[in-house]
């Protein structure tokens, strides 16, 4: 698993090792994070799948066949995971505010880009929210900002 990861990044970025390393954890636990809004409510549509491609896309500007081997690292490492809290960790500690409030808004629209908010959906929100150390009143802003953007927002 490691090896894939590594080998993706080594092939994409060619960059010095320790950059690519970090930067390389920091987009697999932001696409992480991504696919667990999108299946919280144990169910991927596929305007959730479609808004997880186009969040990675906007995030870091990538294309085709690199979204989708980044989101299958992504998909094995949730697999592999125990709980959100790596992911988070990574992020809270490595991206500044914006950066964050980024991810969140990303997140936001994803859970509302099938046009229904789920009960663990919301609840999934609040605590990546809280593990990121975002105030309430920013995720609340975000999550209403997301919405303006949803399908069925009128």
């Amino acid at each position: 698993m490691l090896s894939a990861i590594k080998r993706f990044f080594d092939d994409e970025m060619g960059a010095d090792k320790q950059a690519v390393d970090a930067e390389q954890r920091l987009r697999l636990a932001t696409c992480a994070l991504l696919l667990e809004a999108a299946g919280a409510d144990s169910h991927v549509a596929p305007e959730e799948r479609s808004s997880v491609i186009a969040a990675v896309r906007r995030q870091f500007g990538m294309n085709g066949d690199d979204v989708e081997r980044l989101l299958e690292l992504a998909e094995e490492e949730l697999r592999a995971s125990n709980d959100l809290y790596q992911f988070t960790r990574l992020i809270k500690d490595h991206f500044s505010r914006n950066e964050k409030l980024s991810v969140i808004e990303a997140l936001w629209r994803v859970v509302w880009s099938d046009g229904v908010l789920e009960a663990h959906e919301d609840a999934m929100m609040h605590k990546v929210g809280s593990l990121l150390g975002v105030d309430h009143d920013e995720l609340m802003a975000l999550k209403i900002r997301a919405r303006g953007s949803a399908p069925d927002a009128g």
